[in-house]
């Protein structure tokens, strides 16, 4: 039985799609709002970066192009608190959110070490 994707491009142009979603979402406009639940923000940074580090870390197999798709993650984000506070005026660059970032990350690979979650669900709809 092979272990490798059978939809890579499929989950490949999903990944992509996350990314350019996140860049667009972290640089359009903001709206602000007093927030219900304190540090929300930091809970969606994370969460979001960890679902993009899993799907990278499912789709690229190979040691050192999981390390290199999951370093990309981190300086995307970094690249996004940058531009957040030097080429918007309604956004602003957080340390707090960039760290969130890393954090989720960390956990997303850790959880695509234990299993590969894209093949899992293509094993449940094939």
């Amino acid at each position: 039985m092979s272990t490798a994707l059978r939809f890579k491009n499929v989950w490949l142009g999903l990944w992509i799609f996350g990314m350019l979603l996140g860049v667009y979402l972290s640089l359009k406009p903001g709206i602000v709002k007093e927030q219900i639940i304190p540090h929300l923000d930091k809970i969606i940074h994370g969460f979001s970066y960890a679902v993009l580090a899993i799907f990278a870390a499912c789709i690229f197999e190979q040691k050192n192009a999981k390390l290199a798709a999951l370093l990309w993650l981190v300086l995307l984000s970094g690249f996004i608190e940058l531009a957040q506070g030097y080429l918007t005026s309604t956004r602003s660059m957080e340390l707090a959110d960039f760290v969130a970032n890393c954090v989720g990350i960390t956990l997303g690979a850790y959880v695509a070490s234990r299993c590969n979650m894209l093949r899992m669900i293509e094993r449940v709809f094939s």
